[in-house]
């Protein structure tokens, strides 16, 4: 199998990059031709193909493609850039996703379309601890969900095959680096809010077995930890902080609702075998990351932790 990864040097983009070549996979590149992405191309020597430019070129586009057995299409502006930039975003996670759609539907093999929606499609959770199903109804609450929501509609549409992945949150020890704004938000969210973790390479590894497996076909899966992952928004933030040494106070948190959920993966489990990794080891990474900072913390920590609720108010 040939698979075109979009978006491939970013850190999920990497991850699937390693997945489809363990799996065996011919594996073309797509992205942006920075000194970043240029570096992180070598690290893979001939063992995949390149092609960089930009995502909104037709041409790039129909060059990318050509030949491909299927496209994992991570390339995508995240929030907050979705809407701090909404005209940018607009024309790259709709319009050039839609062009890109166009584009496979022309090959004369046309190639799996592997689409990665999110969690957040679901909108603001209605009742405490309910698990989203599949089959709930989807609403727009924001740019990005409105644009994950547009592409779901379009592939539904085409004549490809193609597969969507509405994923949890997924992060890593890799991600450690968030801005100011995000951040708060994020302490604003109530802390029982419903949150279910993924580790990203098992989101990489779903989304390379997807185009393998036919039953997935024509289907939106739902991609989530399982119930080790099955967490509230103060446990999340919490694992950052115990991995400081630290202890985040539970007052510090708003009453904010925030679009994430509990769901049920029984059917995309049982039809990618994915979950490999829990909420456990994104705990233990954190803890390995941060270690040195931890040690030349502690003994500070009696001083520093009276001083967080206070510190953290200031943002």
């Amino acid at each position: 199998m040939k698979i075109l990864i979009t978006g491939a040097f970013g850190n999920l983009g990497l991850m699937c990059i390693n997945q489809a070549l363990e799996f065996g996979y011919r594996v073309r590149c797509f992205d942006l031709d920075t000194p970043h992405n240029r570096k992180s191309a070598a690290q893979f020597t001939d063992r995949i193909e390149t092609v960089f430019g930009n995502i909104l070129d037709t041409e790039c586009l129909q060059k990318a493609v050509e030949g491909v057995d299927a496209i994992v299409h991570n390339a995508a502006l995240l929030p907050p850039m979705t809407d701090t930039h909404p005209e940018l975003a607009d024309s790259i996670n709709i319009g050039a996703c839609q062009k890109l759609i166009t584009i496979a539907e022309n090959q004369t093999k046309k190639p799996v379309f592997v689409y990665p929606s999110s969690v957040t499609v679901f909108g603001l959770p209605v009742e405490k601890n309910k698990i989203q199903h599949v089959t709930d109804p989807v609403v727009v609450t924001d740019n990005y969900t409105r644009q994950k929501i547009t592409i779901e509609a379009s592939l539904k549409n085409s004549t490809l095959p193609w597969v969507v992945v509405r994923v949890g949150v997924s992060v890593d020890a890799r991600t450690l680096k968030t801005d100011r704004g995000t951040f708060k938000k994020l302490l604003a969210v109530k802390a029982e809010n419903p949150l279910e973790y993924i580790h990203p390479k098992d989101v990489a590894l779903a989304m390379c077995r997807a185009p393998t497996i036919r039953e997935a076909y024509g289907k939106v899966l739902l991609l989530g930890g399982g119930k080790s992952c099955q967490v509230t928004q103060h446990e999340f933030l919490k694992v950052a902080f115990d991995a400081l040494g630290l202890t985040l106070p539970t007052a510090i948190h708003g009453n904010d609702p925030f679009y994430t959920h509990w769901m049920d993966t029984e059917e995309s489990q049982r039809i990618l075998q994915f979950q490999k990794h829990n909420f456990s080891d994104y705990r233990n990474e954190m803890a390995a990351k941060l270690k040195i900072i931890r040690i030349i913390i502690w003994p500070l920590r009696w001083l520093i932790n009276p001083l967080l609720l206070p510190l953290l108010r200031l943002l």
